[in-house]
Formats: C-alpha cells, sequence, structure tokens
C-alpha cells in the first residue's frame, strides 16, 4: 500500500461522506456479494441468449467458481490489513475518521471479493450479450460502470483501498476472460 492509495481511500471515503451516498452506494456494495450478484446475473443470462442460457450459465459459474478460490488464496498468502487496521492509530487519537458501512472488518483487504465477483458478472454478461448480438460493446460499457461503482462502494464503505479494488477488477474479468475464450474455443473446436 503506498501514500496515494491512502490519499485516494481518505478522498473517497471522507469526500464522498454523505447521507445520500450512505444510501445507494451502501446498497451498491451489495451487488458485488455473490449470493446476490450471481442470481441476478443468471436472470440477465436468460434474456440475453436463451437459446445459450445452459452454456453461458456454466461459463458464469466456472469463473465464478475459480475466481473465488483464486481470491482466497491470494487473500491468505497476502494477509493485507483492511482500512481500520492501517488506520487505527490515528482514529484511537482522535486525528482521522473512517467512515464505515456494515461489519468493521481488519484483515485480508487484498484482493477486494466484491468487486472481483462484479467483475466477473460484468465480464460474462458482456461477452454474452455482444455475442448474441442483443448487445454492442458500448452497451455492454454499462456492466462494467455498475461494476466499478461496486468498487467504490467498497472504499466507500471502509473495506478497502483502492489498490484492493483494482487488483479485484483484474481477477475478476481476467479469470471470466479466460472461461469466455475457453468456452468459445470449445465450442469452435466441437463444431469444426
Amino acid at each position: 500500500m503506498t501514500p496515494l492509495d491512502r490519499a485516494i481511500f481518505l478522498a473517497i471515503n471522507h469526500g464522498l461522506n454523505c447521507n445520500f451516498n450512505n444510501y445507494w452506494l451502501g446498497d451498491a456494495t451489495w451487488l458485488g456479494n455473490g449470493w446476490i450478484g450471481f442470481p441476478i446475473a443468471v436472470v440477465a443470462l436468460f434474456f440475453l441468449d436463451r437459446s445459450a442460457f445452459w452454456r453461458n450459465t456454466l461459463v458464469l459459474a466456472a469463473a465464478g467458481i475459480l475466481g473465488g478460490i483464486a481470491l482466497n488464496v491470494i487473500k491468505q498468502a497476502v494477509h493485507a490489513p483492511r482500512p481500520l487496521t492501517v488506520f487505527a492509530p490515528d482514529i484511537a487519537a482522535g486525528r482521522l475518521y473512517v467512515n464505515v458501512l456494515f461489519d468493521r472488518l481488519y484483515w485480508n483487504s487484498f484482493p477486494s471479493g466484491h468487486t472481483q465477483t462484479a467483475y466477473t458478472v460484468a465480464t460474462v454478461l458482456s461477452w454474452a450479450g455482444t455475442r448474441s448480438r442483443k448487445m454492442n460493446l458500448s452497451a455492454s460499457a454499462i456492466f462494467f460502470f455498475i461494476a466499478s461503482v461496486v468498487g467504490v462502494s467498497r472504499i466507500y464503505c471502509g473495506a478497502h483501498f483502492p489498490s484492493d479494488i483494482l487488483a479485484g477488477a483484474i481477477l475478476g474479468a481476467g479469470i471470466a476472460a479466460a472461461c469466455c475464450y475457453t468456452a468459445r474455443a470449445w465450442a469452435t473446436k466441437r463444431l469444426s
């Protein structure tokens, strides 16, 4: 974690702090919870491409499982402190506060699991939507915008630093893209 990481965290966590943001950013963070994000994605996959629904759902499941395993291995290996731990001396001395919504978390900050989930979902939905020709790349950017809002919400909620968010985004999108590519290659090979 760098001084820039801390500065961006404080700018978002403090700079955006207001009751309105508590409401909508607090709700946005739940979209990164796998128990919420993945069922919503399954419903979206049904409407994006019914003919390939089961294949696309399998790709989403594979990306979610592989991403979840990788995320937990990295979290346990790095065991990075969360903002409440890093800023604990300043908080105790009354020099600083951290806006915290929901649980007070202290360890296993890197990478952000909520962001990883959001980017996994965004990547698979974008792939399925463009593949079915129901969406173009510009329209699929909406999924990545929502995933980015989830990432920002994790900083706003006091749970993660920006580097955690960036790592979660790369992990989620990277593993999901690999699963999408593998599914496409397998389907192409099977048809030839």
